[in-house]
């Protein structure tokens, strides 16, 4: 098995309000992603709770069956939309892959 996990950094919101908005689409872009991608055997996405000065503002953590299943779960047109949503707001990200 495969373990993706990505964190991402956005630029700043200027109000409350569009920053839930934004929170809000990418949460319904991701609702149902492992049903949709065949690859994606565990999807989990979360949002940064504590706002220090290093933390990342959102996570994608997913689980494929082989390293051979990345390229299809990053090429599906499904995780292409939803990556085109975080990268609307994106200002840095790290990412590991590796097997457990």
């Amino acid at each position: 098995m495969i373990k993706h996990i990505a964190l991402f950094k956005f630029d700043n919101f200027e109000t409350d309000e569009e920053k839930e908005n934004y929170y809000n689409r990418i949460k319904d872009v991701f609702e149902g992603l492992d049903k949709r991608v065949p690859a994606i055997k565990f999807l989990q996405i979360g949002f940064d709770e504590l706002g220090a000065e290093s933390s990342y503002d959102f996570v994608v953590n997913v689980v494929l069956e082989n390293l051979d299943s990345l390229p299809d779960y990053m090429n599906h047109p499904e995780h292409v939309k939803a990556a085109k949503v975080v990268r609307e707001r994106m200002v840095d990200k790290k990412a590991i892959d590796y097997s457990f």
